[in-house]
């Protein structure tokens, strides 16, 4: 089918307000396993874990995201969730978010997500902004996350007749908003089947981190 968004619960790392149908199973940057499943048309969790080789189980990153879609019709849904975050077993985070989904009649998509930061522990403690992230055996990086209330905008499109298999990716996050220059910038070109998709691009995040992203995904 031309023009056929596939992937229709997610853009890139950032999920959209549409449920996950079925099921899926896949890797990101050939390190996080990940996978989710859709429980009739409302309800969706997904979640993976990385296997680094090398890395101590205590440092590996993992997810947990349970959704719900309150709303869905063809041009829009609404949908809200909790997404929990473990980024060596020292920090882990929970966030609450809403997640608002376009659907335009040619194919592309818009999505906007805002999301609250509801608990926090880390290294140093919970009352901190400072992040230590220690990944045995490589060493660690520090990044501040200070502030609650974050956003994130979503958006792909097909490239039309010419590549009707072929979507671009974009997605803008800012971790808090109270500090806007901590963004993070993908944008990806996606290649899809019936059942397969694999997604490359680069990535910006305001560590600073600059590095090539790839994703791939078998749906069922």
């Amino acid at each position: 089918p031309t023009d056929t968004v596939r992937d229709e619960y997610r853009h890139f790392l950032m999920p959209s307000a549409k449920p996950i149908r079925g099921g899926y199973a896949g890797f990101w940057e050939l390190a996080f396993l990940q996978g989710g499943v859709g429980i009739g048309d409302f309800a969706s969790i997904s979640g993976g874990f990385t296997v680094m080789p090398t890395v101590a189980m205590r440092s590996q990153f993992g997810f947990l995201q349970p959704k719900l879609t309150i709303y869905d019709d063809p041009a829009f849904a609404l949908a809200a969730g909790l997404n929990l975050i473990r980024l060596t077993s020292d920090n882990t985070f929970a966030h609450l978010f809403g997640d608002l989904t376009y659907a335009a009649p040619g194919g592309s998509r818009y999505s906007a997500l805002v999301f609250y930061k509801v608990a926090s522990s880390t290294a140093l403690g919970s009352n901190t902004s400072l992040v230590t992230v220690n990944v045995v055996p490589y060493g660690s990086f520090i990044f501040s996350y200070a502030g609650g209330l974050g956003a994130a905008v979503g958006f792909d499109t097909p490239l039309g007749t010419a590549a009707p298999n072929v979507r671009f990716v974009s997605e803008l996050w800012n971790l808090d908003i109270s500090a806007p220059n901590k963004l993070g910038i993908i944008g990806a070109l996606r290649l899809e089947s019936e059942q397969f998709s694999s997604d490359f691009g680069p990535m910006y995040f305001a560590l600073p981190l600059v590095a090539p992203v790839a994703n791939f995904v078998w749906r069922f």
